[in-house]
């Protein structure tokens, strides 16, 4: 130890802030660093909204996960099978779905209900993911629209695609 400590001298002379560990659990730890860090003591909470496909399997380290295959699959209608959910038609044809507007609604109560409680807990990363059969179309759609009104609440958002991003995805005009 004594050994250690010798070697460790010249970084520890250029810390700008030294912590005693030694009586510290991971909770103290992690107060104390925030204390030290994190400006006005306000905790933020990164939030990642993806879309995958439920042929590959659910995607590692999801907090929540929400099926999408009973919504309408633009899949079926040759015009929109090419696109993704990222584009307006696909978007509006899979809105247009009866029960589209009232499970957009119950996943983002449940979601703003769940975030502060998060942050709360000191959580600093919640991931939400939506999941179709190809995660092209309704997943694509899903998880831009929450993403979207969860960034206008203020939350640090970030959307993933996992399908997509696993292919060659051309740039389509808008």
């Amino acid at each position: 130890i004594a050994r250690e400590l010798d070697l460790l001298t010249p970084v520890r002379d250029l810390a700008d802030m030294l912590i005693d560990t030694s009586d510290l659990n991971v909770h103290q730890l992690r107060a104390e660093v925030e204390r030290a860090l994190v400006p006005g003591g306000q905790r933020s909470l990164a939030v990642t909204v993806q879309s995958f496909s439920y042929k590959r399997g659910l995607p590692m380290g999801i907090d929540m996960a929400f099926d999408c295959r009973f919504l309408r699959n633009p899949y079926w209608e040759p015009a929109l099978r090419a696109l993704d959910g990222r584009d307006a038609a696909v978007a509006a044809h899979v809105a247009g779905d009866p029960r589209h507007d009232a499970f957009r609604g119950k996943v983002l109560d449940l979601t703003r209900f769940l975030l502060p409680a998060h942050v709360e807990e000191g959580k600093s990363h919640f991931s939400i993911a939506f999941g179709c059969t190809g995660g092209q179309h309704r997943s694509v759609m899903l998880a831009e629209s929450v993403g979207a009104a969860l960034a206008e609440d203020g939350w640090q958002v970030s959307i993933r695609h996992r399908e997509l991003e696993r292919q060659s995805v051309k740039v389509r005009p808008d």
